[in-house]
C-alpha cells in the first residue's frame, strides 16, 4: 500500500511538472523554464505546510505524525500546482512575447493568488480529518 501511495505521489508530481513545462510554450527557455517550474512548485510547498501547521495545532502528537505530514504535503502541493500554475505559466508566455500587458498580468495574478486562498482555507478544514485518516491507514498496516 505504501509503495502504490508512493508511486502515485510521484505521479502526481510527474504530472503539475509536464503540464507546465507544457503551458510555458516553446517561446520560453528551457531554463526559464526550469526556473519557473521550480520556484512555482517551492512557493506551493511553503503555502501547503503552513496551511498544514495551522491546521493541525491541536492534534495529537505522535510518532507517525512527520509520516502523515509527508504524505499530506508531498499530495496536496501537486494537487495545487496542477490547479494553478498552468493559468499562471501560460499568462507568464504571454506576458514575455508581449501579448499580454502587464497590468492584466497582475490582475489574473491576483485572482490566481485569491484561488489560490480560496483552496488553502478548503484544504485547512480538510487536513485534520485527513491526517487522522493517514494514521489509521499506517496503524493499520504495520
Amino acid at each position: 500500500m505504501i509503495i502504490f501511495i508512493y508511486l502515485c505521489i510521484l505521479i502526481l508530481n510527474l504530472v503539475a511538472i509536464l503540464i507546465n513545462y507544457r503551458f510555458l510554450g516553446t517561446e520560453i527557455e528551457k531554463k526559464e523554464k526550469l526556473i519557473f517550474i521550480i520556484v512555482g512548485i517551492a512557493i506551493m510547498y511553503v503555502t501547503v505546510s503552513i496551511t498544514y501547521s495551522l491546521s493541525i495545532r491541536n492534534v495529537e502528537e505522535t510518532s507517525l505524525i512527520e509520516l502523515a505530514k509527508n504524505y499530506i504535503t508531498f499530495t496536496f502541493v501537486p494537487v495545487n500546482a496542477i490547479l494553478v500554475l498552468p493559468f499562471l505559466a501560460n499568462s507568464y508566455k504571454y506576458l514575455k512575447v508581449g501579448r499580454l500587458k502587464k497590468e492584466n498580468f497582475k490582475n489574473r495574478l491576483i485572482l490566481l493568488m485569491v484561488i489560490l486562498f480560496i483552496i488553502l482555507i478548503i484544504e485547512f478544514f480538510y487536513f485534520k480529518d485527513i491526517q487522522t485518516g493517514i494514521l489509521n491507514i499506517v496503524q493499520s498496516k504495520r
